[in-house]
């Protein structure tokens, strides 16, 4: 890994430029060291497969030449996705990456129904396949190869969390054990058994399509939108707390676009503060999150009393009563009318993200009754945040 880092930090931005462009170096980077170690072994395997007849090998060349296409896809999603918002992309181009992510995963789908294809006629008309040792081992080189391979390409993944090279990735882990199966068909035609040929390749295709069609499902989630990452939500949340006259937060949306996110976040403040300074915090909490996690806030101000033994009382009722039920991930704007026509007990909760509208409604209104008995005198009034929200 540290020679992994060593060649990585060869592509840190200097001066102006931005993380953006460093992003894309690395991504771009990484692409063409696949399409140069595919385009390799293609012609290995390819050479080889025709020389013995062998539909496995060859459908395990065609395998990677794919790769050399996804490869193509990968560099191209990067150089889209480092362009600056425009006027009629006002977020950006990051969504590109998902894309070329899903083309990726197209990709290695129809490779893998084509395998099927050419394994059954195999198997219906076994051929006789007689491969030398040293064959077998340039195969068996090649898949230590691809697997260093998709190892620097996770490497590089981790580090500038991007889904296409995680993708790209397990294209070449996927080649690698296609390749373990080749080898195994190679094996067993030097001893006669030339069906196991055409059985591997179906092998090799199936794992090929459901590695696909995982890659699909994951940017298909990225491009609809999924919940931000519990340790995301945490981070936004530690770092908005050290903000001077931060008293809670709640309420966090997250919207990625690739490597830039646009955040809504609601900041509880002391009520008594002048619009003058809630602005200030609020142009604070921007800043920090700007500055520490790379994201554009929006910051939505909840003055709050912070005085009110009565909201004080419900504060440490719910703490004590339902801090450790699992389905509520949190409370928020806590407020009291106590006039003399109204006694209500106002607030929000959030919810965990995957249950449904129902079994929202149910905890609402258990939360409802509980508080009712134990504040006898008060109605209770409680809303629901969004489930994609914390």
């Amino acid at each position: 890994m540290k020679i992994f880092g060593s060649i990585t930090n060869r592509f840190i931005p200097k001066g102006k430029e931005s993380a953006r462009v460093y992003r894309s170096r690395i991504g771009k980077f990484q692409g063409w060291v696949s399409v140069f170690v595919n385009g390799l072994l293609f012609i290995i395997k390819f050479i080889i497969g025709i020389i013995i007849g062998s539909v496995s090998v060859i459908a395990d060349a065609i395998h990677t030449l794919s790769d050399v296409i996804s490869s193509g896809v990968v560099i191209w999603g990067f150089h889209e996705a480092e362009k600056p918002a425009d006027s009629e992309h006002p977020y950006g181009h990051g969504r590109v990456e998902y894309i070329a992510t899903l083309i990726i995963a197209i990709l290695l789908i129809v490779v893998g129904f084509e395998f099927i294809k050419s394994s059954i006629t195999r198997i219906l008309n076994p051929s006789p396949i007689s491969p030398s040792w040293l064959m077998i081992i340039i195969i068996l080189a090649t898949v230590f190869l691809k697997e260093l391979t998709a190892r620097y390409a996770e490497f590089l993944a981790h580090k500038i969390s991007s889904g296409t090279l995680h993708a790209d990735a397990w294209h070449h882990r996927a080649d690698a054990i296609s390749s373990l199966l080749v080898i195994v068909a190679m094996i067993a035609g030097k001893y006669g058994y030339h069906s196991v040929d055409g059985w591997a390749g179906i092998g090799v295709a199936l794992f090929v399509i459901w590695t696909g069609y995982t890659i699909a499902k994951e940017a298909i989630d990225d491009i609809i939108g999924t919940p931000p990452a519990e340790d995301e939500i945490n981070d936004i949340k530690q770092v908005v707390s050290t903000v001077k006259g931060v008293l809670g937060v709640h309420d966090i949306t997250v919207h990625s676009y690739g490597k830039d996110k646009f955040v809504s976040i609601h900041v509880e403040i002391d009520e008594t503060i002048s619009s003058a300074k809630a602005h200030d915090i609020a142009e604070d909490v921007e800043i920090i999150l700007y500055k520490r996690l790379e994201i554009e806030p929006t910051v939505h101000i909840d003055p709050i009393s912070v005085n009110n033994p009565m909201i004080k009382k419900v504060n440490i009722y719910l703490e004590n009563n339902w801090k450790d039920d699992k389905r509520i991930t949190g409370w928020h704007d806590i407020r009291i009318v106590d006039t003399e026509k109204h006694h209500v007990i106002l607030f929000g909760i959030n919810t965990k993200a995957g249950l449904t509208k129902v079994e929202n409604i149910g905890i609402r209104d258990v939360l409802i009754n509980a508080v009712k008995k134990q504040f006898n005198e008060f109605d209770v009034n409680i809303r629901i945040s969004p489930i994609h929200r914390y």
